[in-house]
C-alpha cells in the first residue's frame, strides 16, 4: 500500500481541499519527504480515484457522503411573488433573494425582511411596473443607498438589474444559488448594509462547511462584480484556518 493511502484515511468525505491543504496534510504525516513526493502522492490519489478534481485548485474525496446543494427556505411572500412573476413573465430571467435567508448563517439575526428581485436589464422595469399595477406596497426600483434608507419599510421589494453572467440554477431558475448569494451579500451595497459585514467570514465558513459550493463559478461571478480578489483572499483565509485547526 502506498504511504499516502494512510494520509488519505484522514480526509473528510465531501470536504473541499485546496492544493495547499493537501500539501500541509502530507507534510504533517511525512515531514521527511520532499515536495516532489507530495505532488506524486496527489497525482497517485487522483489516478486511484480517491481524490477527484472539483474545479480550479479544488480536490474532493470521491467516496463517502457529498455535501448537499443549498436550498433557500423562502417565506410565503417570496414564494407567492416568484409564482406571480414567473407566470406573467415566463421568458424573463430573474432571481429572488430575501434578507431573512441569511439568518441561517448569522449570529445577529435579521428581524425585518427585504426582498430583492434581480431581473434582466431590459426587463426589470416591466416587472416593477407590473408589481405597481398589482398594488404591491413598498416597491423601489434600482434605489440609491440614500433612497433605500429614506423609503425602506418592512417587506420592501427592491427591483434591480440582474448582473450579466450571474450564475443561475437549472432546476429552479428563480431561486438564488449559493454562489450568487455569497457574492451579492458582499458586493451589493444595499444587501450588505442589512447585516454586519464583520460577520461575512463566518457566513462564508458555514456555507462552505454545510453546502456544496462551486468556487470557480463563485469567483467568476465575483469577477463580474469587481470583487474577485477580495473574495478569493477570504476563501483562501478560510482554507488556511481550516488547516490550522
Amino acid at each position: 500500500m502506498p504511504w499516502y493511502d494512510k494520509t488519505a484515511e484522514s480526509f473528510v468525505p465531501g470536504q473541499i481541499y485546496s492544493h495547499q491543504m493537501l500539501m500541509h496534510q502530507f507534510r504533517s504525516d511525512r515531514p521527511d519527504l520532499s515536495d516532489g513526493s507530495y505532488l506524486w502522492a496527489i497525482d497517485g490519489l487522483l489516478k486511484d480515484g480517491i481524490l477527484r478534481k472539483n474545479g480550479y485548485d479544488e480536490y474532493v474525496v470521491a467516496t463517502g457522503i457529498s455535501l448537499p446543494e443549498y436550498q433557500p427556505a423562502y417565506s410565503e411572500k417570496a414564494l407567492a411573488l416568484t409564482e406571480t412573476l414567473s407566470q406573467r413573465f415566463p421568458r424573463v430571467s430573474f432571481t429572488v433573494f430575501e434578507t431573512v435567508l441569511l439568518n441561517e448563517f448569522l449570529n445577529h439575526l435579521i428581524a425585518q425582511n427585504t426582498l430583492f428581485i434581480h431581473a434582466e436589464k431590459e426587463s426589470s422595469i416591466f416587472l416593477f411596473r407590473y408589481l405597481q399595477e398589482q398594488g404591491q406596497r413598498g416597491l423601489l426600483y434600482k434605489p440609491s443607498k440614500r433612497d433605500y434608507s429614506l423609503y425602506w419599510e418592512k417587506d420592501t421589494i427592491v427591483v434591480a438589474d440582474l448582473t450579466t453572467e450571474a450564475p443561475l440554477r437549472a432546476d429552479e431558475p428563480h431561486a438564488v444559488c449559493l454562489e450568487k448569494l455569497l457574492v451579492d451579500i458582499y458586493a451589493d451595497k444595499l444587501i450588505s448594509a442589512t447585516f454586519s459585514k464583520a460577520e461575512y467570514p463566518s457566513v462564508l465558513e458555514q456555507a462552505m462547511e454545510h453546502y456544496r459550493l462551486d468556487r470557480t463559478k463563485m469567483l467568476r461571478y465575483a469577477r463580474r462584480r469587481n470583487k474577485e480578489r477580495e473574495l478569493r483572499a477570504l476563501i483562501e483565509r478560510e482554507n488556511q484556518d481550516h488547516v490550522s485547526t
